[in-house]
């Protein structure tokens, strides 16, 4: 909201689709010596600079990012990251592997760009719109409503 209220609606779009670019393109330049596992996950940090043209610039992707917290709103980010991380994990197979967003994660790329399923002024948001509390409250209703239909189509 601070972007949108400095440069406007389609700037801060402009920069948030850039951004999502160079997510995209950094993992497709290597996606034939990413380790693909199904029993393993590797969790990436990028650190993307934004000059003063709202041009992003993509620093490094860390294999390995820092989760050290040295604020409480740093650890408020990082264990709420990691819990939203563990969710897109779906150890417990609750999930449907429908789902455009996963807590404070949004879907960008599945064999093609994923437009946002609601309508908004920004249209790529990288997970940064979302209110992952509720995101995640509506995915255990949504589990919890698909286990009892499936236990009564079961009987």
């Amino acid at each position: 909201r601070y972007m949108i209220t400095l440069h406007g609606n389609e700037a801060v779009n402009q920069l948030f689709h850039e951004m999502q670019q160079l997510i995209i393109r950094s993992l497709q330049a290597v996606q034939k010596v990413i380790m693909n596992d199904k029993h393993c996950f590797e969790l990436y940090g990028y650190d993307i600079m934004i000059d003063e043209n709202l041009k992003p610039w993509l620093l490094e992707v860390n294999a390995s990012p820092s989760l050290t917290a040295d604020t409480p709103s740093d650890h408020h980010l990082k264990t709420g990251m990691l819990d939203d991380m563990l969710d897109v994990i779906d150890m417990e197979e609750k999930r449907s592997g429908d789902e455009v967003q996963v807590g404070g994660f949004d879907l960008i790329f599945n064999n093609g760009h994923v437009r946002p399923s609601k309508p908004m002024s920004v249209q790529s948001c990288l997970g940064c719109y979302n209110d992952r509390v509720q995101v995640k409250q509506k995915a255990h209703r949504e589990y919890l409503k698909n286990r009892s239909s499936n236990q009564s189509n079961s009987k």
